[in-house]
């Protein structure tokens, strides 16, 4: 990944020098951890490797999809560029955080092929073209962030599977059509990021029925003026932002006065 200094000691499972500078970045970050109970404890595999903050200004290795044992991959904060490797297809990762980067095109439809996801983050790229609807295979995402990209095209139905979700965000993109009234099968969501998305009002008035959100933020929707959302039974919520979106009247004293962030 364009690292010019590189030191791994095998023996250790530690990164003794990675980055394109002999001294890493302030605030650099990077570690691998494996798992050496295998073959009463002399084999050792890799499960995670984390590089953040070394601007790095590679590409993403195809060859990641050789570590089999390999579940988290965290490489925010970085200069990479191009896109996400098909050979990955084949991994069972758990965690994917790609924030921050450079990275392009579409997003790979056989990034659904990796079924295990439960947590994907590729916010601030520039991913561009419609959200593949290979990823609603994705079911057991809790996490799935895509804000700050360029994707086009209407929200996939599909994504009406992904009934494991805590956090979703698909801010500052350029998607059209209405925020689908199918996100009221994500019941576990606890936050809910939808502001300039391109996404058209109105605000879904079946938004109320999910019960556990404690973050909702869904500003600069286009389309006509509607009355404030009904949004009575999310007795848990503390953060709300529904900013320029043509709502009319008051914020309904039951939610207001437990607003923390308005």
């Amino acid at each position: 990944m364009g690292a010019t200094f590189w030191k791994f000691n095998a023996d250790l499972c530690d990164i003794e020098m990675v980055g394109v500078t002999q001294t890493a970045p302030s605030g650099a970050e990077g570690y691998v951890d494996c798992d050496c109970t295998y073959e009463n404890n002399t084999l050792c595999h890799v499960t995670k490797i984390a590089l953040k903050s070394y601007n790095l200004p590679g590409i993403l290795p195809p060859a990641i999809a050789k570590l089999q044992y390999l579940r988290d991959i965290d490489f925010a904060y970085n200069l990479l560029t191009g896109t996400i490797p098909t050979e990955w297809a084949s991994t069972q990762l758990n965690f994917v955080s790609l924030l921050v980067n450079r990275l392009s095109g579409e997003l790979p439809r056989v990034l659904g092929n990796i079924t295990t996801l439960t947590y994907l983050n590729l916010e601030v790229n520039q991913f561009s073209g419609s959200i593949p609807s290979e990823l609603g295979k994705l079911m057991n995402l809790k996490t799935l962030i895509l804000s700050s990209n360029q994707l086009t095209g209407n929200f996939p139905t599909s994504f009406s599977k992904l009934i494991n979700l805590v956090d979703f965000r698909i801010n500052d993109n350029d998607l059209r059509g209405p925020i689908p009234d199918f996100i009221q099968n994500w019941k576990q969501l606890m936050h809910l990021e939808m502001h300039a998305s391109g996404l058209e009002g109105p605000i879904p008035s079946n938004i109320s029925l999910l019960t556990m959100l404690t973050a909702l933020r869904i500003s600069d929707i286009k389309g006509p003026t509607q009355g404030f959302p009904v949004l009575r039974s999310l007795t848990s919520i503390v953060t709300l932002d529904v900013s320029f979106n043509n709502l009319v009247g008051n914020i309904p004293d039951d939610i207001a006065r437990d607003l923390k962030v308005v």
